[in-house]
């Protein structure tokens, strides 16, 4: 007894085990981590190192050609690359597919402690693997608060002539949209200044995002990093006068020498008294502008020499290397990236969740806001949108067309179009339509059309069935996977078709069914 033949002799069991089989699918489903793309470990490893204020020339010269000396002979290299640009250098590693990456990062990293040494000024090389999940689920954008619309009502209610302008704004769905025509009526009609909200220099709020909203959104469930982007960062300042160094007979690699040296805490030991110990540190770290104007730079003939003498110091603010814009406005942005297999609707729930906390209590004083504009979820609901969509109609059409071809009738005619209303309601209005349209299609094939009732049984069954495949090999719900399965309808009903009609041939040939 062969396979097919089992199957066809115990039906109950065949039942039996495409029920369990649909129960245990729909089970995967729910717990099933869903994303845009699948994951993809890309065999790649970048080695960046910042040597600030450097030209690419110097930046080749001692750092990256030193770095593929070293690097060229690590095992399972396939190709290797780099750039060079001002103040930074980038070397790309390329292994064979199946190499061990963590065992590769370790290769990398032994190789470059055998570089020589790096400029005195070169910051440490830093080493990252590239991956699919590296890119942003979520992006916002900080910006200044809009007027409520209770405040704007007020506001046309006192000025009737502006009243049709004001309440195209109110009727605009986009808050930073609403905010900038705001910002241009005023242009023309001053007295809108007094609903605007107070001019806020957003490009220096960067130390505020990265203090108080980026930490919070790391502190999501399923979120591995948070960036901000755009404004300005801080940095303090020494500007040294070329003039008072050459008459105190100082150079800048003096003044550098001396700053690094006492920016620094060191430890200082430890002496017990009694029972106790006490571990002892001297702090020399920075702390304002007045410390470093405070420093000794050199004594001569006597007379002490400070920073304060030959250089300006204060807070100030990085050079730009980048630039967020929205709406014309300079502005701070944020994203969000996500650990390897967390869900990605569970996770931007978190960080919807976050977000309305973050402008409730922190933000709304202020008078600023953060609006999302990226949000990774409305593609993955799309695409099952448009995976519910083939299913439903096309089980529909394959019923349709079943029952013309194969119990055409006057049954089928009234039938045909309460099984589109039900389709075309699933697809469009919602998918609990689908429940009335499949005991229709169910009670039709009991009734006269078992044969389209076989055919329309194997699409959801197949499908769902493929979700317990997927959960069993720890896959995720994504564009490719869905995609396959929206091809997979359209195979599954072929053959379906094909043995229909081939089992309809043999019984009109006189064999009996079993």
């Amino acid at each position: 007894m062969n396979l097919i033949e089992s199957f066809i002799n115990n039906p109950v069991k065949v039942t039996v085990g495409v029920l369990l089989v649909a129960l245990f699918g729909v089970v995967a489903l729910e717990r099933m981590p869903m994303q845009l793309t699948p994951e993809v470990q890309t065999p790649t490893i970048t080695v960046e190192t910042r040597w600030p204020g450097a030209s690419p020339q110097e930046i080749e010269r001692e750092i990256t050609l030193e770095q593929e000396e070293q690097l060229k002979s690590v095992e399972g290299l396939k190709k290797m690359s780099s750039e060079s640009s001002d103040s930074l250098s980038r070397v790309s590693l390329e292994f064979l597919v199946g190499t061990d990456m963590d065992e590769a990062l370790l290769k990398v990293n032994s190789r470059l402690q055998q570089v020589r040494e790096y400029p005195e000024d070169a910051d440490q090389p830093v080493i990252s693997t590239a991956n699919s999940d590296d890119r942003p689920i979520a992006w916002f954008i900080l910006s200044a608060r809009r007027p409520s619309d209770k405040q704007l009502a007020e506001f046309q209610t006192r000025h009737p002539k502006l009243a049709t302008k004001i309440q195209k704004i109110r009727e605009s769905h986009s808050v930073g949209l609403g905010l900038y025509r705001l910002r241009a009526l005023a242009l023309d009609h001053p007295e809108i200044q007094e609903v605007l909200p107070p001019d806020t220099d957003v490009t220096r709020l960067r130390r505020f995002a990265e203090n108080e909203i980026e930490s919070r959104f790391e502190r999501v469930s399923g979120i591995s990093q948070a960036n901000v982007l755009g404004g300005l960062e801080e940095e303090l300042q020494v500007i040294v006068d070329a003039e008072k160094l050459a008459a105190r007979q100082i150079t800048i690699a003096d003044v550098l020498r001396v700053l690094r040296g006492q920016n620094k805490d060191t430890s200082a030991g430890d002496f017990s008294e009694g029972k106790r110990r006490w571990v002892v540190r001297t702090l020399g770290q920075f702390r304002d502008p007045a410390e470093v104007r405070d420093q000794l730079l050199a004594v001569q003939d006597g007379a002490p020499i400070y920073v304060r003498d030959v250089a300006e110091v204060k807070l100030g603010f990085k050079k730009s290397t980048g630039v967020v814009r929205r709406l014309g406005e300079s502005s701070i942005s944020l994203n969000c990236i996500r650990e390897s297999g967390a869900n990605v609707l569970e996770v931007m729930e978190g960080l919807r969740e976050v977000n309305r906390e973050i402008n409730q209590r922190i933000l709304e004083p202020r008078g600023l806001q953060l609006s999302q504009v990226y949000d990774e979820t409305d593609y993955i609901y799309s695409s099952i949108a448009l995976v519910r969509q083939n299913i439903f109609l096309g089980g529909a059409l394959t019923m349709i067309v079943l029952m013309v071809f194969l119990h055409l009738d006057v049954r089928t005619l009234l039938s045909v179009p309460l099984v589109v209303a039900a389709a075309m309601a699933a697809t469009y209005i919602s998918p609990w339509f689908a429940v009335p349209g499949l005991l229709l299609l169910v009670g039709v094939g009991f009734w006269f059309a078992r044969g389209a009732l076989l055919v329309g049984a194997a699409i959801p069954a197949s499908i769902v069935g493929t979700f317990l495949i997927l959960g069993l090999l720890g896959r995720s719900l994504n564009v490719v996977s869905l995609a396959g399965l929206a091809f997979a309808v359209g195979m599954l009903v072929d053959n379906a078709v094909v043995v229909l009609e081939n089992i309809t041939r043999r019984c009109s040939l006189g064999e009996g069914v079993r």
